[in-house]
């Protein structure tokens, strides 16, 4: 089960074996079924997620109770509600499974001791937040500023293993549009 956040966390610092053991015994395993909430407002935050197997959604529901998908975490991927997660403040996305999934979790208390213990794990979740503060920035720009279709083949470039694994209204969602307009966009696109 810690094999895959090894291996990702190998992709950016080198470790000893008794600091990767350190890190397999701080993360703990919870399994979550699909449709499950793991993280809503107003909960405070405990604990950022690395997903073994299956997949998470986060959104945002906005005053007028509309969904607006932020991002998809499949396997080998992160997620928390980051700033409630690094401040301690209640949530203000949520995530849910959307199938069943294998999770490895920390909580801030227990990750905190581990950055002093090994402190070149520190680099790795330096380069964990600025990633995700990178595709923020590129997704809110990308909504901004292009066409549904070049997101959507965004959207292909970025989650290839997603496209027939999640709901079709999640990814219209996630593209900022409407789901009967995602429809025409598609079939527009198949043309």
């Amino acid at each position: 089960m810690h094999a895959a956040l090894l291996q990702e966390i190998r992709k950016h610092v080198n470790l000893t074996p008794e600091e990767e053991e350190l890190i397999t015994t701080s993360f703990r395993y919870k399994k979550v079924r699909r449709n499950q909430v793991v993280v809503q407002p107003p909960d405070i935050v405990i604990y950022d997620h690395f997903v073994v197997s299956g997949c998470l959604v986060q959104y945002y529901i906005d005053d007028n109770g509309i969904q607006h998908t932020l991002l998809f975490a499949p396997e080998g991927w992160w997620t928390t509600d980051l700033p409630g997660f690094l401040t301690g403040q209640e949530a203000r996305y949520h995530i849910e499974a959307l199938e069943d999934s294998d999770l490895l979790i920390i909580s801030k208390q227990v990750l905190d001791k581990l950055l002093v213990k090994i402190p070149l794990l520190n680099n790795f979740f330096r380069i964990l937040y600025q990633n995700a503060i990178m595709a923020q920035e590129e997704r809110l720009l990308n909504v901004l500023s292009t066409k549904v279709e070049e997101r959507y083949l965004r959207f292909i470039k970025k989650y290839p293993q997603l496209q027939n694994r999640v709901p079709q209204y999640l990814i219209a969602s996630y593209l900022g549009v409407t789901p009967e307009f995602f429809s025409k966009v598609k079939a527009r696109m198949h043309k």
